[in-house]
């Protein structure tokens, strides 16, 4: 069985993690760096969605806190990175349900310049720490799952693994800091070490978060509302 993931993305830590201090009977491959699609798929719902894979269907959804507000929330403007991406999709979330203006791409620098005047920006934790837009999402009860394990058939042992790799991030961060950092290519060490203590990941298999997050993530990227639930 092939599972596929984004290295460099939060969705994929704990596969990476366990595959090094635990027993991974399956091959894991970085999405980044191959055209295979897997058996699995780990990534934002926004990714899965573009896929088009009828076949498939979402087996679990993660919780994980991985994005920060910076600047000023009563700003008419969020300015964030990668027009695409799954940032670029929360910004969008967020300025529906917030009734903001405009979200415009930029650099990571420029956006953190835009908050120092008074504007809003919403980057990863690893560009820079402060109010988790998660924590955000919470406060106006609309926090769901950003990720998915998406999947032709029940991966059953790819779930027990995926719990297992989150225990073991809480148990033995440092460890784990190190081997994120380098699997990704991403993150270097010094920033991992800091930052792993806040993405938390919550695995879920309720259809009620999974709906949740169709319904919500649906409202910027349309083929969402097409996945089906295994």
């Amino acid at each position: 069985m092939l599972v596929t993931a984004p290295f460099a993305g939060p969705v994929s830590f704990p596969l990476l993690v366990a595959k090094v201090l635990s027993k991974v009977n399956f091959e894991l491959k970085n999405s980044c760096e191959t055209n295979k699609i897997g058996d699995v798929v780990l990534d934002s719902i926004i990714n899965v969605a573009k896929l088009g894979l009828k076949e498939y269907r979402i087996v679990a959804g993660v919780y994980v806190k991985m994005y920060s507000l910076i600047g000023n929330k009563n700003s008419d403007v969020i300015y964030t990175i990668r027009q695409g991406s799954l940032a670029y999709y929360n910004a969008r979330v967020y300025a529906k349900l917030t009734n903001k203006k405009e979200v415009i791409n930029t650099t990571p620098e420029e956006a953190l310049k835009k908050a120092e005047e008074g504007k809003l920006a919403l980057v990863g934790i690893e560009i820079k720490l402060g109010e988790l837009f998660e924590d955000e999402m919470i406060k106006i009860n609309r926090f769901v799952p950003q990720c998915v394990i998406y999947s032709k058939t029940y991966p059953t042992e790819v779930i027990e693994t995926y719990e297992e790799g989150i225990r073991l991030m809480r148990e033995r961060p440092e460890e784990s800091a190190l081997i994120i950092a380098s699997a990704s290519k991403y993150y270097s060490q010094q920033v991992m070490r800091d930052i792993i203590h806040v993405y938390d990941h919550k695995l879920t298999k309720r259809k009620e978060d999974l709906n949740k997050s169709i319904e919500l993530y649906s409202l910027v990227k349309p083929e969402v509302k097409d996945l089906e639930i295994y």
